[in-house]
């Protein structure tokens, strides 16, 4: 028993030590937060208060530097200035004495290292000093300082740029001369040459720190105009958002900052402004010298927070198992009982402390528990029993009928407050609230098999109505097995369900199936448009039996009278809504095309996922055939098949609003048989009649699709020609042309057929043909009908068989001004 008791504590020794875990993890966490967050704070200061410190420094010697940029540019600024006074008017006018004047100064070319030079009013250089330079004669009114100067007679430092002639980058600094009355005659300008020893490389020699150094920036040209690093004069300085603290200074601001230069250095830097010239004086230490000594410190620190960490650490733990050992022991005693090794018995109280008031209380516990264990295990047993009953879909029951033929139910479970609206308290005594709920007519089925299974002892089985108190007539199905009982009586042990939504499942089954053999045929086809079902009407629209379209695709129909661009149509509708109707031309088993009204809709299930399609069309090939013949009565002379008046003017009034649209020109023509009712009255209409469609045919056959032929009754017919040659001139030739070759054709004899005898007659028939043009501007139908008509008769009345325009049109040869030939008997 000792071995295994050690197994035990040594396999509940987590738990024991688990709070010691807890409770020393706790403490030491807080310790060590407090330690190392002080220790974060301290070197979080430490490092702000030397940044500042640095700054402070780094800024103090910026703004001397920048001060003592300040006053040699001023130095050199009150030189030019002297000079420049004792420059006048007179001396200006004269090269030699000016050039005397400017060569005794020698002190200017101390000052500046790049020499200096005179201008006149117009930035033209009058002297040039040191002469090599080559700067003599040369303009300078495009460089803004000087133009500035000039302009405003103010004193100016100019940017850094490079020279005109000698290529070198320059700082000019230009004052303004004067003449007695104080107005700018000229300028003198000195020259410092950035790229030689000059003023600014005492400055930007020296270094900050081992590796820093120091900077001047033009901030309005964003360069480098001096520096420590002479590979950077000229050079630009960061673009616009590499570096925030070089913006700041560019946008004016005066201070330190710390941030990652343009070469991914982080660096501590200054700047300052130079008043007189608005340089930026800058300095840069990188940040890894700067903070050196802080980083030394800071390791330090660190060392110190880790060793009172480990000490922290370790006493905690210590004390911890010392003051938390009783507990340990109970909770190894705890986990003995548990598994059996022990008995349960009280646990042993050592110490009038938390844990002895633990161990107390739980003694108390243990002796309600074992007196409430019987208890709890009969309700845990019933509760369990009641659990899994309410999972059953349906009311389970017990059903007996006594000795005495007492109906009850002792048993029913909670689901009968939903599937018979009765509470199962009420039908332990008798079971008449039940059989009221029954149907008249179900109430005798339900008591007859009941007693035809307690007859043979067999499974009881029944599906009966009930009037639910809540939901109306609902539909029951009953299972159960009888039990007899020593006493005589008998019950019944088994469910029942409501089958109600069952039952109308299957009739709505029934009347589906009745509306699926509907006289529209109907195919249904899965997600992947497969055929997996069609009806009798679909069989017989088009021939196909079931065997053969079912496994087939929608495509075993497509007539070929639709193209790739109406199908994707079709799919993309009933992607995007769902559903789809319209007319197509589909093709049977026996080849014929035949036009049906299709509706599709996509069956979707609850996901939103489609699962099946569903097609139902009918047969208007008959209606579509109707609407053609109406079509023709309508708009079609029923002999010629030409356009009759009322699809004339519909075709007429498009060729006016076209050519009003396009700017282009068209003609009217009004033709009228020569001699067509002698022809009736000599041999019959029939002859009149097939004389008509040969004129009708000769016409069109003449002309362009393009062009409308009509007839408007008789032997009256209208052309109508769009699109004409460019210009009236031309457009007018165009139209006698076509005008003609109609007149000769019409003028061919015509072979007829005598109604009687069947003999062929050769009739000659001429026309006169009537034209007018039109543009479509401020142009009415009836009006250019008008025209065309009149140009008609004139045509008749000038001989027949001849041509005549509306007006006279010189494009057209042989016109008089009425616009008829001059001649009878052609155009």
């Amino acid at each position: 028993m000792g071995t295994l008791k050690d197994r035990v504590r040594t396999a509940f020794k987590p738990l024991s030590g688990s709070l010691r875990m807890r409770v020393g993890a706790g403490l030491l966490l807080g310790v060590m937060v407090a330690l190392w967050l002080t220790t974060l704070a301290l070197m979080y200061l430490m490092k702000q208060e030397m940044l500042s410190t640095l700054a402070a420094q780094q800024y103090s010697v910026v703004s001397l530097l920048a001060d003592d940029i300040d006053r040699s540019v001023n130095e050199r600024i009150r030189a030019l200035e002297e000079v420049a006074a004792t420059l006048n008017a007179p001396v200006m006018a004269q090269a030699e004495r000016l050039d005397a004047a400017i060569r005794g100064q020698t002190v200017l070319l101390t000052l500046f290292n790049w020499g200096v030079l005179i201008t006149n009013r117009d930035g033209t250089t009058l002297v040039s000093l040191p002469d090599e330079l080559g700067r003599q004669g040369v303009n300078y009114s495009d460089v803004q300082a000087l133009r500035n100067t000039l302009e405003t007679g103010r004193t100016t430092v100019g940017a850094a740029l490079l020279g005109k002639t000698t290529r070198q980058p320059v700082v000019p600094m230009i004052v303004p001369i004067r003449d007695g009355n104080g107005q700018v005659i000229g300028s003198l300008v000195g020259l410092t040459n950035l790229a030689a020893p000059n003023f600014l490389d005492e400055i930007g020699a020296n270094r900050f720190g081992r590796h820093g150094g120091y900077l001047i920036t033009d901030p309005a040209q964003r360069i480098f105009i001096a520096g420590t690093d002479k590979t950077r004069v000229m050079q630009p300085g960061p673009p616009v958002g590499v570096n925030p603290v070089y913006d700041r200074y560019i946008d004016g601001f005066e201070g330190s900052g710390v941030a990652r230069s343009s070469r991914g250095v982080v660096e501590l830097s200054s700047s300052r402004k130079v008043r007189s010239t608005g340089w930026l004086m800058q300095s840069v230490l990188p940040a890894d010298e700067a903070f050196a000594p802080f980083y030394a410190l800071r390791w330090r620190l660190l060392a110190s927070a880790l060793a009172l960490s480990v000490l922290a650490g370790g006493t905690g733990w210590w004390w911890l198992r010392r003051e938390l050992r009783p507990l340990g022991e109970a909770a190894d005693m705890l986990g003995a009982m548990r598994d059996g090794v022990i008995p349960r018995q009280p646990l042993p109280v050592r110490r009038e402390d938390e844990i002895g008031a633990l161990a107390g209380a739980f003694n108390g516990l243990l002796e309600g528990l074992v007196a409430g264990e019987a208890r709890a295990a009969e309700h845990s047993f019933n509760q369990r029993l009641r659990v899994i009953v309410s999972q059953i879909p349906g009311v389970v029951f017990q059903y007996r009928i006594g000795a005495d033929g007492r109906h009850s139910l002792p048993f029913v479970s909670d689901a009968a407050r939903e599937v018979w609206g009765l509470a199962p308290d009420g039908l332990a005594s008798d079971s008449a609230a039940l059989l009221a709920m029954l149907e008249d007519d179900d109430r005798a089925a339900f008591l007859a098999s009941l007693s035809a299974s307690a007859s043979t002892l067999g499974p009881w089985h029944l599906e009966c109505r009930i009037a639910h108190p809540r939901r109306g007539i609902r539909w029951l199905h009953m299972d159960a097995i009888p039990d007899a009982g020593a006493d005589g009586s008998l019950t019944w042990q088994g469910f029942a369900m409501d089958i109600t939504d069952a039952k109308e499942a299957e009739s709505e089954l029934r009347i589906a199936a009745a509306t699926f053999e509907t006289q529209e045929g109907i195919f249904i086809t899965d997600a992947r448009e497969r055929i997996v079902r069609v009806n009798q009407a679909f069989t017989t629209m088009t021939g196909y039996l079931p065997r053969e379209a079912i496994g087939q695709t929608p495509r075993l129909l497509r007539s070929g009278r639709h193209d790739a661009e109406f199908y994707r149509r079709l799919h993309d509708g009933l992607a995007r809504d769902g559903f789809w109707q319209g007319e197509i031309w589909n093709r049977r088993k026996c080849g014929e095309v035949f036009a049906e009204w299709v509706t599709i809709s996509a069956v979707r299930d609850r996901t939103g996922r489609v699962t099946h399609y569903v097609a139902a069309f009918s047969d208007i090939t008959e209606h579509k055939r109707a609407e053609e013949q109406i079509e023709q009565l309508a708009f079609y002379d029923p002999l010629t098949r030409l356009p009759n008046r009322r699809l004339f003017h519909d075709r007429f009034d498009q060729a006016l609003a076209a050519s009003a649209r396009n700017n282009t020109r068209g003609a009217l023509m009004f033709l009228d048989l020569d001699g067509f009712k002698g022809l009736n009255d000599q041999h019959g209409h029939v002859m009149g009649d097939a004389l008509l469609a040969e004129v009708a045919r000769r016409l069109t056959v003449s002309v362009r699709e393009t062009d409308t032929v009509a007839r408007l009754g008789g032997d009256e017919f209208v052309v109508v020609l769009e699109s004409l040659d460019e210009g009236r001139a031309a457009a007018a030739a165009h139209a006698g042309r076509v005008a003609e070759k109609l007149r000769e054709a019409l003028a061919r004899p015509h072979l007829l057929v005598l109604p009687t005898g069947g003999a062929e007659v050769a009739h000659h028939c001429t026309a006169s043909i009537g034209i007018c043009l039109f543009n479509g501007h401020g142009e009415s139908r009836d009006e250019l009908l008008k025209q065309a008509d009149i140009a008609m008769y004139r045509a008749k009345s000038a001989g027949r068989n001849t041509i005549c325009f509306f007006g006279a049109h010189p494009a057209v040869p042989g016109t008089r001004p009425d616009g008829c030939p001059e001649s009878s008997g052609s155009a």
